[in-house]
């Protein structure tokens, strides 16, 4: 049975068009979503959650208290120092909170909005003894100018190199001078302030600008989940039940998935989790990442890695491949964050590059149907190989 994956890529892309985190746009996509798998007479769930309306506000106000607490140290002395370390220490801690999904304080300075999952459960024609959940993300991203070159993109990420380290380096040097003479080292604190400026414009600028059609990011990746659904309700996997979602508010921090996690902990244990986005463009291949994360690494399931090595081994027609992909996150990085067993399906070409992302040229006339094809058959032969190895010890209650 093919695929409909871009049958449903064009509605997406085309007729419902820039999906931002939280707009009525957003919900129409999701109410498409639940349509479909109400339309094929699954058990399907919308479950609504309050998120942040930007993912780049929080670090642009971390950029703010980094410059307002060099003024703090310069001029206040040791007691001034004192305040701006702790300023720096609070603030260092929810930047890199923010990075891996955690509550912190820049986030509850953010505007909210309300948003939604929608997901549906696919049981097992035998008795389940593992679940897997597919998820696609269905909200789109603004257009940045740190995206709208390969030099800018490089650009954007050694500034986020530099801007963690100058609020790490600033929060021991203000708290170092609160109890010690340090003298001439006081002026490296000068140093932080261009860093905080440029991370500022760097961050500030993105929500000024529109939001993109989402075509690749992340329709392509929510419509193989539509199809997807289709298929397994046609032909059910024996062992495996899957959970299908179509994800909100990724783009600002994953913020469907943080949900998701949060009501439903009681059954994350056995679960294993994969994640599509992006992966219709020009020039790439099926790309499953090998690692994910900004700053502090985290891996992929070793079994869901080993599962794709094999397939890229016995199916080359697929044309597969793994790569790193440590830029920004996806929904599965915040499944692993949380011990959720995942792997995550990126759209990067062999040199590393994501066509069109996050740029206006994010469109359905620029996205190629095969790579779409091609990963869709891939995750479903993941899921059929660990149909084929669930283990009756792992039989669920």
């Amino acid at each position: 049975m093919p695929g409909t994956a871009m049958t449903h890529l064009k509605h997406i892309a085309n007729d419902l068009g820039p999906r931002g985190s939280t707009t009525p746009q957003e919900r129409k996509a999701a109410a498409y979503a639940r349509k479909h798998f109400e339309s094929l007479g699954l058990e399907t769930h919308r479950e609504e959650f309050t998120s942040p309306t930007t993912g780049w506000r929080p670090f642009s106000l971390a950029a703010i208290i980094g410059v307002i607490a060099v003024a703090v140290f310069w001029f206040g002395g040791p007691m001034g120092a004192l305040v701006a370390g702790i300023g720096m220490t609070l603030t260092t801690a929810s930047v890199v909170m923010e990075m891996y999904f955690q509550p912190n304080f820049l986030r509850a300075l953010m505007p909210k909005g309300d948003s939604q999952n929608v997901w549906a459960r696919l049981p097992a024609a035998g008795a389940a003894q593992r679940r897997v959940l597919i998820v696609g993300h269905i909200d789109t991203h603004r257009t940045p100018w740190v995206f709208t070159t390969p030099g800018r993109l490089k650009f954007f990420r050694l500034m986020t190199t530099l801007g963690t380290a100058s609020f790490v380096l600033s929060t021991v040097l203000f708290l170092a001078s609160a109890f010690f003479d340090l003298g001439a080292i006081r002026w490296l604190a000068l140093v932080f302030v261009p860093i905080h400026f440029i991370v500022l414009a760097l961050t500030w600028q993105p929500d000024t600008t529109p939001y993109t059609h989402g075509a690749n990011d992340n329709g392509s990746g929510a419509s193989i989940v539509l199809s997807l659904a289709e298929r397994l309700h046609q032909s059910p996997l024996r062992n495996v039940e899957v959970w299908v979602m179509c994800s909100g508010c990724e783009e600002v921090g994953s913020h469907g998935v943080q949900a998701f996690v949060r009501q439903h902990r009681s059954e994350l244990p056995g679960l294993a989790g994969v994640s599509i986005d992006n992966v219709g463009g020009k020039g790439v291949g099926v790309c499953y990442t090998t690692v994910e994360g900004m700053i502090i690494p985290v891996r992929p399931s070793p079994e869901l890695i080993g599962v794709a090595d094999q397939i890229k081994a016995d199916r080359p027609d697929l044309n597969a491949y793994s790569m790193p992909y440590t830029i920004l996150h996806t929904d599965a990085t915040c499944l692993m964050v949380n011990r959720v067993p995942s792997l995550s399906f990126v759209g990067l070409t062999p040199d590393g590059v994501i066509p069109d992302w996050h740029q206006v040229t994010d469109t359905f006339d620029r996205i190629d149907p095969r790579p779409i094809e091609n990963t869709e058959e891939f995750v479903l032969e993941v899921l059929r190989r660990l149909d084929e190895r669930a283990s009756p010890v792992l039989q669920l209650s």
